[in-house]
C-alpha cells in the first residue's frame, strides 16, 4: 500500500500588509499591538528609547509518503515573514515585513534550521524602509 499527503499549517501571528494596513505610524500604540498580535518573538532596545519588536508568521508545509512497512520518507519546509516594528515611548514609529529564505528539513538535509532574516535588530533599524507596512 502507498500512500502520500500534505498538511500545511500556520505558525505564529498571521500578520500581513493588508492586516497592518491598519498601523497608523506616530499614532498606533504598542499597547494595541500587543492585543493585536500577542507578544512579540524578541525585543531590543537600541539607543534613545527606540525599541525594535520581531513578530514571526510562519507556514509550515509537511510532505511525505511511504510504502507499507517497507519505506518512508518526508519534509518538513518553513516559510517565514519576519515583522519588524520600530517604537518609541510606547508608539509604533515605522513597520515592514522581510521574507526570510525557506527552509526544508528531510533525510537529505536533517540539521535544517529555522528561517532567519537577513539582517540583525539593530541593522534592521538603520536599513528599514519608510513608515509603511510591506514586505521584500
Amino acid at each position: 500500500m502507498y500512500t502520500e499527503g500534505r498538511t500545511v499549517r500556520d505558525v505564529g501571528p498571521q500578520l500581513s500588509k493588508e492586516s497592518l494596513a491598519a498601523v497608523e505610524p506616530g499614532k498606533s500604540t504598542t499597547e494595541w499591538l500587543f492585543a493585536f498580535a500577542g507578544e512579540p518573538k524578541t525585543r531590543t532596545t537600541l539607543t534613545d528609547g527606540v525599541e525594535l519588536l520581531r513578530y514571526d508568521s510562519d507556514r509550515r508545509t509537511t510532505e511525505g509518503w511511504y510504502i507499507f512497512m517497507l519505506f518512508a520518507s518526508s519534509s518538513n519546509t518553513i516559510e517565514r515573514t519576519c515583522w519588524w516594528f520600530e517604537t518609541k515611548d510606547g508608539v509604533i514609529m515605522r513597520c515592514w515585513g522581510e521574507h526570510c529564505e525557506p527552509v526544508t528539513a528531510s533525510p537529505l538535509n536533517p540539521y535544517a534550521t529555522e528561517p532567519e532574516p537577513r539582517a540583525t535588530a539593530a541593522a534592521a533599524a538603520a536599513s528599514a524602509p519608510p513608515a509603511t507596512a510591506q514586505a521584500d
